[in-house]
């Protein structure tokens, strides 16, 4: 079958969790620059899940996604590679891979793929990486016979919500407004109440807090991708911000927002 094949080839390029749904099933899309990078009469997307648990980690100041080098690339990497391999094993076909920048409603479409389910704080939950995982995909225009089978729901125990400090989950949808991720990305100058959520946070970068309480991340597994644990760097600091700002998941901030929430956090030096 086309299926097995392509996943055998996802699997040889390190894509152990992968699956299929049809291109229509994912529409609309979303209004972002990169749906011009869509291939004219797309058929099928091929779902892709990197999981980035790497240990337990307790006296890190980052977001567990941002201790490995930057998944951007490494995922990426992996795609491409598959990609290369389904041209040739599928000549005139065409096939484009995203990473985290994808116009498809990337979460939606793993859990129609049979990959996970949909936690309440937005974030997919696989069986055996937990939400401990990225997405990625290609969609091509090769026509993959697929029968979306999607797992079911979260438990609904609300432990993610009721663990958000600022409630950026009450209303079961992430409020980016208060999401203290989000917050420490966010450019220019934070109000003192944003603030206030960097320094009481304690990461410079990221949050996990809803992610750390959920029940199906107490038994998750170890990441099965050897490029996550080939360089972590568990904290960052005023001095080595230059080295790590060239490898890792922030690098796309300007270095000013890294160096304000060293700054609030007290590790500016």
């Amino acid at each position: 079958m086309i299926s097995h094949r392509i996943r055998c080839i996802l699997r040889s390029r390190g894509v152990s969790q992968c699956g299929f749904c049809p291109f229509p099933d994912l529409l609309p899309l979303l209004e972002v620059r990169s749906r011009a990078r869509i291939p004219g009469g797309a058929r099928t997307v091929i779902f892709a899940l990197f999981p980035y648990y790497t240990g337990p980690l307790p006296h890190r100041n980052l977001s567990r996604y941002a201790v490995p080098d930057d998944y951007h690339a490494i995922a990426g990497g992996m795609l491409q590679s598959v990609c290369l391999a389904l041209e040739e094993l599928f000549p005139g076909e065409r096939f484009v891979w995203f990473v985290d920048s994808s116009p498809i409603r990337e979460v939606y479409g793993a859990y129609l793929s049979g990959l996970g389910w949909m936690g309440e704080n937005g974030q997919l939950i696989n069986p055996l990486f937990g939400s401990y995982v990225f997405i990625g995909e290609i969609v091509t225009t090769l026509s993959v016979p697929c029968h979306p089978q999607p797992m079911g729901r979260c438990l609904g125990c609300g432990l993610c919500r009721k663990s958000c400090p600022t409630g950026a989950l009450a209303s079961r949808r992430v409020e980016e407004a208060l999401c203290r991720s989000a917050i420490t990305q966010k450019k220019g100058e934070l109000s003192p109440w944003e603030e206030e959520q960097v320094r009481a946070g304690g990461l410079v970068w990221g949050c996990d807090l809803c992610n750390d309480v959920c029940p199906m991340n107490r038994r998750t597994l170890p990441s099965d991708i050897p490029q996550f644990y080939r360089t972590m760097d568990c904290r960052i600091t005023a001095e080595n911000l230059p080295l790590l700002r060239k490898r890792k998941a922030f690098c796309y901030r300007s270095r000013s927002v890294v160096e304000r929430n060293l700054r609030l956090t007290g590790e500016g030096g």
